[in-house]
């Protein structure tokens, strides 16, 4: 079969299991089978790597946290097609977590602890708490001397319950109460009695499945309907649940990415997104 006989479906693998690595390829076989193209997976380490063979045309349809999202529509990439929503909502909040016996009580203690993010593409993991930090007054380009990027919100998860971090950023799903029900360290083992949320930052719009712009208009529509009908089929429903951790699929809307988009342009503007890793003798990464 030749490449242009596919369609290559991406996604970020950085820190998934093979159990979850297997969920998505079952996942991957049914969406194929519904909207009768043959797919086949990228797995890319980071959102970075994703959203480049996302604009190289090697990857026709991802799934995409709202950062790089917004980066490719900004630039024309991408077409969104479908959003995921849990619990109800489309949305998910970024929060900060430390563990259960930290001497941490708010996040205007965190001056020169040491910081554990997601990726710099990652909305919950980095971008909105650095931002929520700033407007608090910590300025997270000189107030953490030591910080790093772990690839993965359960990597970060197991970092704070190691002590190899003072405190974390990752998500966090909240019912209608506003209790927590979902975050990374609730899957993590061990994690959710050593682990305790610091901060709740701020709502963010969801994870979206989004096609090439220059895909056919009509596998397009074929993969919208496939997503949505398999998360509305009661036999299919539970496989979107394991592999995305998602309760249904609905065609995309753009509530919410307007305003991420300009918090996260003003944010670079000022360097707030800039850091740098490097590694000093003893292993401990810092900013440059």
């Amino acid at each position: 079969m030749s490449r242009s006989d596919l369609t290559v479906f991406g996604y970020g693998a950085g820190g998934s299991s093979s159990s979850q690595r297997d969920r998505f390829a079952r996942f991957a076989e049914l969406l194929g089978k519904r909207a009768r193209l043959e797919l086949e997976i990228f797995e890319s380490s980071t959102y970075e790597e994703l959203a480049t063979a996302v604009v190289s045309g090697y990857v026709d349809v991802a799934w995409l946290p709202p950062i790089p999202l917004i980066a490719l529509a900004k630039h024309g990439a991408i077409t969104p097609l479908a959003s995921l929503h849990r619990g109800g909502r489309s949305t998910f909040q970024s929060v900060l977590i430390v563990r259960s016996d930290s001497r941490f009580n708010g996040p205007r203690d965190l001056a020169g602890a040491r910081a554990a993010w997601v990726d710099r593409y990652s909305a919950s993991g980095f971008v909105v708490p650095r931002v929520a930090l700033s407007h608090m007054g910590i300025d997270a380009r000189t107030a953490f001397p030591q910080q790093r990027f772990w690839r993965s919100h359960d990597t970060v998860a197991r970092v704070i319950v190691a002590g190899r971090a003072d405190f974390g950023a990752t998500y966090a799903g909240v019912d209608e109460s506003g209790e927590i029900v979902r975050g990374a360290w609730l899957d993590v083992k061990g994690a959710s009695d050593s682990v305790r949320v610091l901060a709740t930052l701020g709502e963010i719009p969801g994870d979206v499945v989004a096609a090439h712009a220059r895909m056919d208009a009509s596998k397009k529509q074929r993969l919208t309907e496939a997503l949505v009908t398999i998360s509305r089929d009661g036999k299919t429903r539970l496989l979107a649940n394991d592999a995305f951790g998602v309760e249904e699929f609905r065609p995309f809307e753009d509530a919410g990415y307007v305003e991420l988009r300009t918090l996260t342009e003003a944010a670079s503007d000022v360097g707030l997104l800039d850091l740098d890793e490097s590694a000093d003798e003893t292993g401990n990464f810092t900013v440059k």
